[in-house]
């Protein structure tokens, strides 16, 4: 399930911009995404946006990266 999981997140998007989500967005939203928006696999937009409908719950790690990179 945890590879299954890690190959849909290649496809992750946290930031619009980067339509692959970096290894360090994969490591901080990946929990989230399981425990969150599990209904949303495989579906990175879904999965991207049901993250961002849930912030208050997400980890500190991964509502970072949601912060918008100066």
């Amino acid at each position: 399930m945890r590879a299954l999981l890690y190959s849909l997140f290649s496809l992750f998007m946290v930031a619009p911009a980067m339509a692959q989500g970096t290894a360090a967005q994969q490591a901080a939203c990946e929990r989230d995404a399981e425990r969150l928006c599990s209904e949303a696999i495989p579906d990175a937009i879904a999965i991207e946006k049901c993250l961002a409908a849930n912030m208050r719950s997400l980890s500190a790690a991964c509502r970072r990266q949601f912060k918008p990179r100066r």
